[in-house]
C-alpha cells in the first residue's frame, strides 16, 4: 500500500511541475494539480499561494501555510513535527525547513515544531532547523542557517543566523506578488 501511496505522490508532484512549466505561473487558479497535491498531502493552506517547481514535502499533514505564501523552486520541507508558516511568507529557491532532529546523547530521532511568523522573507538557500520560532517582519539573508529563535522586526544572517539590524516597516506598504482587485 505504501508503494501505491508514494506513486500517487510522485505522479501529483510531476503533474504540478509540468503545469508550472506550461502555464502562466502568476495564474494561481489555473494550477489544479498543485492544489490536488496539497490536498493529498493534507497541507492546510489558504487559496493564495505560489510554489515553484520541484517542491518536496516529506510527510502528510504537519504543515500549515498562511495567506499569500510563496515558496521557491527546489525547496524541501521535512514535516516530522508541526510547521506553521504565517501570512505573506516569501522564500527564494532551495529553502530547507526540517522539523526533525536527534537527541545528542542517545541519538534517538525526534521532531520539534517550527513556527514562522508573518511578513517573513527568506533569501536563497536558507535552512530552518527543528524547534525554532521566527518572529514577524523578519528577513533571513541568503545562505542563513536558523538554529535558534529569531525575534520580530529584524534582518538576520549567517551560520548560525543572528540578527544584525532592526527592521521598521511601520511606514511602508508591503509589496505582494498577488493581484488584488
Amino acid at each position: 500500500m505504501k508503494i501505491v501511496s508514494n506513486g500517487i505522490k510522485l505522479l501529483l508532484e510531476s503533474l504540478a511541475d509540468i503545469e508550472f512549466k506550461l502555464l502562466d505561473a502568476s495564474s494561481i487558479s489555473s494550477h489544479p494539480f498543485r492544489a490536488l497535491y496539497l490536498r493529498y498531502m493534507h497541507i492546510d493552506h489558504a487559496q493564495n499561494y505560489r510554489f515553484g517547481q520541484n517542491i518536496y514535502i516529506k510527510n502528510k499533514g504537519n504543515l500549515s501555510l498562511g495567506t499569500r505564501c510563496c515558496i521557491g523552486s527546489f525547496s524541501r520541507i521535512w514535516n516530522y513535527a508541526p510547521i506553521h508558516i504565517g501570512d505573506d511568507f516569501m522564500a527564494a529557491g532551495n529553502l530547507s525547513i526540517n522539523s526533525a532532529t536527534h537527541d545528542p546523547m542517545t541519538l534517538e530521532p525526534k521532531g520539534e515544531a517550527i513556527a514562522i511568523g508573518s511578513h517573513v522573507w527568506c533569501g536563497m538557500n536558507v535552512t530552518i532547523l527543528a524547534g525554532v520560532t521566527i518572529g514577524n517582519n523578519v528577513v533571513l539573508g541568503a545562505g542563513s542557517v536558523v538554529t535558534k529563535d529569531i525575534p520580530d522586526n529584524c534582518i538576520a544572517v549567517g551560520t548560525p543566523a543572528k540578527p544584525i539590524k532592526s527592521l521598521d516597516r511601520d511606514r511602508v506598504t508591503l509589496w505582494t506578488p498577488f493581484k488584488t482587485h
